[in-house]
């Protein structure tokens, strides 16, 4: 687990009979949110310092269209390049169609590799060339060690602003626990909203895949039901009166606080800081 990391801040339904219990929270929903449809007016919103959530792919082929912008990517650890930086990997060996882009460390705090290989990273920073003189100047580093750098001269780097834990919706559901009380950034489809601040995170409406229960706060992002998004959020076991003590549960009923308690009780819940779509 990244202990030490800044954080950035399927539809295997758990309920028995699913539209039976979508339609019976839509009802006690309607009956405090008048007029709110099923699917969530969208409000447009940009990820944090307006950075898009872009591929790996895209920055790696194509670095000189991000030069001097703050991007979100999302990749795999492949190793330490020192202390300081270490290499971003998406989509398999790079003599195979992979990619891979060098991330530095700005946050402040020491990189730690997950212990889980299959979790992905996600990286927020500024995408910039890899010149030692101009990066010293800007930002202040004096940990260069030729040697070690020589053969990343002139190639593109992201220099990370954060890093967080990026697991599936399936990889919390099916192992919650090495999540518990870290914040990560989480990718998936929005399933559906059971009320105007819990929605149902999935993994792939298609191929199917754990679901993951989202609480959100006033101030997050709508986005409809269907898109593509990512969460980011403190993962913690379903504990009503937990959640009771910690969220605002402002309009929930006491009949769907035993309805979530019965049916999620234990089991991940995410509460989210914000959400935002998938850029192109």
């Amino acid at each position: 687990m990244l202990k030490n990391f800044t954080p950035t801040y399927k539809k295997n339904n758990r309920m028995g009979n699913p539209m039976g219990v979508a339609i019976a929270l839509a009802v006690m929903t309607a009956a405090f949110v008048p007029g709110l449809p099923r699917k969530a007016e969208a409000q447009m919103g940009m990820y944090p310092d307006n950075s898009p959530v872009i591929t790996l792919e895209n920055v790696a082929g194509s670095p000189e269209e991000y030069y001097g912008q703050t991007v979100t990517v999302r990749g795999d650890f492949e190793e330490s390049i020192d202390e300081n930086a270490f290499k971003l990997t998406r989509g398999g060996f790079l003599f195979f169609g992979g990619s891979e882009i060098v991330v530095v460390n700005n946050t402040g705090q020491p990189i730690v590799p997950p212990e889980n290989d299959d979790i992905s990273l996600q990286v927020t920073g500024q995408v910039r060339q890899l010149r030692v003189a101009e990066l010293e100047r800007d930002f202040g580093w004096d940990f260069w060690d030729p040697d070690v750098y020589v053969e990343y001269d002139q190639r593109p780097v992201i220099v990370a602003e954060s890093v967080a834990l990026a697991p599936e919706p399936s990889q919390i559901s099916d192992n919650p626990a090495q999540f518990y009380g870290e914040t990560i950034a989480v990718e998936g489809e929005l399933n559906e909203y059971f009320t105007f601040n819990a929605m149902l995170l999935q993994q792939d409406s298609l191929i199917g895949g754990g679901d993951v229960l989202v609480l959100l706060p006033p101030e997050a992002n709508r986005v409809n039901a269907g898109e593509e998004i990512v969460v980011t959020g403190e993962v913690r076991p379903f504990v009503m009166a937990d959640i009771e003590r910690d969220f605002d549960i402002t309009g929930w009923t006491r009949e769907i606080q035993s309805l979530f308690a019965e049916e999620y009780g234990n089991t991940p819940v995410m509460l989210a800081e914000d959400v935002y779509q998938i850029g192109e």
